[in-house]
């Protein structure tokens, strides 16, 4: 109950700091309740959106937008932007999606029913991404899928495609959020810090690398195949200054058949590299050594704790690699435990990697109420003080939203539809369907 109440306390202080009137909605007993600042494609395209949150005047406050389901391949933004390609340095049209604005919330409908993809014509980390964000601190994203248009593209192993890019973002939580490509998938965020959870990420090459202190909570880690080759999930370049890079927390590793022994958990990119693996599952495993070199850096720490396999047995890592060449070709023998003790592990618990931030608290989501039907058409429901605001769902379909705990089915409506809600939290992302009413009753 007190946590609840404090829950009701934060949501209204928040929502005294929202400057767009129409987003702003008192319900019936007074308390402000949100709307989506910018309904995709009812009030434009993914583009449009993203260019509506930079552009608003006053970015202290949160923008929410919602993302109906469907496929939207997008052009990105279309400014020359300047590149190398084989030794020659052309201009095109950027088809890179900016986000430089903070506290921008961007919710889908689900994760694999709303897909947002990307047309890159030309490899390369700093022209390829479905998404930057740029400086774009406290960015929520929930329930959406990011591609790279290389994704179906066996020829293309080797051609870095992004889905996602981070620079210097600080506070970012994404929530059931897919990302898709080959290598290069997600770029992590240098400079900052960011919590994702029940994601998806799938690639072959170094899909996830970068900077920053990033935590994968509970995270489906996919292999993809690369035509005999071996993949290699992480490449972490954490800053020198940081306690903790990567941080795999209860993940799911599988995928591709022909990685089985072969794929490696990670390199060290550049910088000071820290990657760990707690109570991970491989229901493939790598090469038992583990881990492999790159580029003559030394890691800081690659390590596990209590790595599972298919059947919940401890995978054997006493051969895990702790030897790696230097910038001088020189081999040199790391003095971390390539195994956690207990204690150690600990030390990745959230709330050591994020003090005094809880993320996993953030992304929480809100039951949802019991719904009955009455007079042929009137939906009600006893109102959620946690939700911020109420989804209609037709046959499992977002059709309506309102912040009041009732809803009036159309006239006209066919009999047989299904009805049900669901309650977003502050930040817009919708939790699980309620039951299901049948229209009419009878």
């Amino acid at each position: 109950m007190f946590n609840r109440l404090i829950f009701i306390f934060t949501c209204l202080l928040w929502s005294l700091s929202t400057s767009w009137v129409r987003a702003q909605v008192p319900d019936s007993l007074g308390r402000m309740r949100y709307k989506y600042d910018f309904i995709v494609p009812t009030n434009g395209s993914f583009v449009d959106a993203i260019h509506a949150a930079n552009r608003r005047a006053d970015k202290k406050k949160r923008f929410r937008i919602f993302i109906k389901s469907s496929m939207y391949r997008i052009k990105g933004e279309g400014n020359p932007i300047k590149i190398v390609e084989n030794g020659k340095e052309l201009t095109i049209p950027s088809p890179m999606t900016i986000l430089t604005a903070p506290n921008t919330s961007i919710c889908g409908e689900g994760m694999q029913g709303t897909q947002i993809e990307s047309m890159p014509m030309h490899e390369g980390i700093g022209c390829t991404s479905t998404l930057f964000l740029n400086g774009a601190d406290s960015t929520y994203m929930q329930d959406l899928e990011l591609w790279s248009n290389y994704r179906d593209d066996m020829t293309a192993f080797a051609n870095r495609a992004v889905a996602l890019n981070e620079k210097n973002c600080k506070g970012n939580i994404f929530k059931r959020l897919s990302l898709m490509s080959n290598q290069d998938t997600y770029y992590t965020n240098d400079g900052g810090t960011t919590y994702l959870e029940d994601c998806a990420i799938r690639g072959t090459v170094d899909f996830i690398c970068g900077g920053g202190t990033i935590y994968f909570n509970r995270c489906d880690i996919e292999l993809r195949t690369r035509g005999g080759k071996r993949d290699i999930i992480c490449a972490p370049a954490t800053e020198a200054h940081r306690e903790y890079g990567y941080v795999f927390n209860g993940c799911r590793i599988f995928g591709a058949k022909e990685q089985a022994g072969q794929y490696m958990l990670g390199r060290p990119w550049k910088n000071a590299p820290r990657a760990v693996f707690i109570s991970t599952l491989m229901e493939l495993q790598p090469d038992s050594l583990g881990w492999t070199e790159m580029h003559g850096t030394l890691p800081r720490l690659f390590s596990e704790y209590e790595s599972m396999d298919s059947e919940y047995q401890l995978v054997p890592t006493a051969q895990r690699r702790t030897q790696f060449k230097d910038k001088n070709d020189i081999t040199t023998t790391m003095r971390y435990p390539t195994s956690l003790s207990d204690q150690e592990a600990d030390r990745y618990d959230i709330t050591h990697v994020f003090p005094g931030w809880r993320p996993d608290h953030k992304a929480a989501q809100v039951e949802p109420p019991v719904l009955q039907i009455r007079n042929r058409g009137e939906i009600f429901w006893e109102d959620v003080p946690e939700a911020c605001l109420y989804a209609v769902c037709k046959n499992r379909d977002v059709v309506a939203f309102t912040t009041e705990p009732r809803y009036t089915v159309p006239k006209g409506t066919a009999e047989g539809a299904c009805y049900s809600v669901r309650c977003a939290n502050f930040y817009g992302g919708l939790g699980e369907r309620s039951n299901e009413v049948v229209y009419p009753n009878r």
